[in-house]
């Protein structure tokens, strides 16, 4: 096993605002103190906006849960969230939210600053899928529409968080990601791409080459034509797919590499067991 780990603790920037500094800093939708005959008093406060939801579901959690130890698991979803907030740093214009323990959802608006939310959404996609060197192969799905973000819990704590369907039906249509020869995946609701360009929304990479300049990347990302399927509650609707054609070839998996992070800190004495 390879000792060249790090085992301190780095800070790096965020690039994003989180919910609670959303909520804090704009005027309230919903600000009132409710006393329910049963459940008792309690405040609700949020904000409903337009917005446009990337579900990055983490793939094979229920197997990993089990395969992996607890310590693994940790170190395993750590990794993921880590891997996510890289995606974000040249993206000013979203909010990153946990969804559950098997996936994240990133928010995207005109209320964060973005001109296109379901463009945006659709780049940061793309970087999840064009860097996937550890092998996590989430789940990928769009969707738009209304949301709240709002405070929920109880007077000893209060938790910021995002409510509405589009989370869901995000998180549908990555679990409707058709099987196919295929690195990555994005699913979406068809209606959402309009009239729009794949060549100007998905424009070629570009590098510099020592001997020749810029070069172009040949596209390895293509756009599906429209598919019904069957959206459990929703009936009968139409979705498109963004494919990455070309598999990359990771040099260890996140899976392996949690098992020697886990190893390693046994190694080093980290690992206290509670008496």
């Amino acid at each position: 096993m390879s000792t060249d780990y790090n085992l301190s603790i780095v800070k790096k920037p965020f690039s994003y605002n989180t919910i609670t500094e959303f909520l804090i800093s704009q005027p309230l939708t919903i600000d009132v103190e409710i006393d329910d005959q049963y459940s008792g008093c309690f405040s609700v406060k949020g904000i409903e906006f337009e917005a446009t939801v990337l579900y990055v579901g983490l793939t094979d959690f229920a197997r990993l849960s089990i395969e992996l130890s607890p310590a693994e698991m940790h170190i395993y979803l750590n990794m993921f969230l880590v891997w996510i907030r890289e995606s974000l740093l040249t993206e000013r214009f979203c909010v990153l939210e946990r969804f559950l323990d098997n996936g994240v959802v990133l928010l995207f608006s005109t209320r964060f600053g973005s001109e296109d939310p379901f463009v945006d959404a659709l780049q940061v996609a793309r970087w999840i899928g064009d860097h996937d060197a550890m092998k996590f192969c989430p789940a990928l799905g769009i969707a738009s529409g209304k949301v709240m973000a709002g405070f929920t819990g109880t007077p000893k704590e209060y938790s910021a968080t995002v409510f509405g369907s589009p989370l869901i039906f995000a998180a549908g249509c990555a679990r409707h990601n058709p099987q196919g020869d295929v690195s990555s995946m994005i699913t979406f609701p068809a209606d959402e791409w309009k009239e729009r360009s794949f060549d100007k929304v998905f424009q070629p990479i570009e590098y510099d080459d020592p001997e020749k300049g810029k070069v172009k990347q040949p596209q390895t990302w293509k756009l599906g034509e429209a598919r019904e399927i069957d959206f459990s509650g929703m009936g009968r609707l139409a979705l498109r797919d963004i494919a990455n054609v070309v598999h990359s070839m990771p040099s260890v998996s996140a899976e392996i590499k949690a098992r020697e992070w886990a190893q390693l800190i046994r190694d080093k004495g980290f690992y206290k067991k509670n008496v």
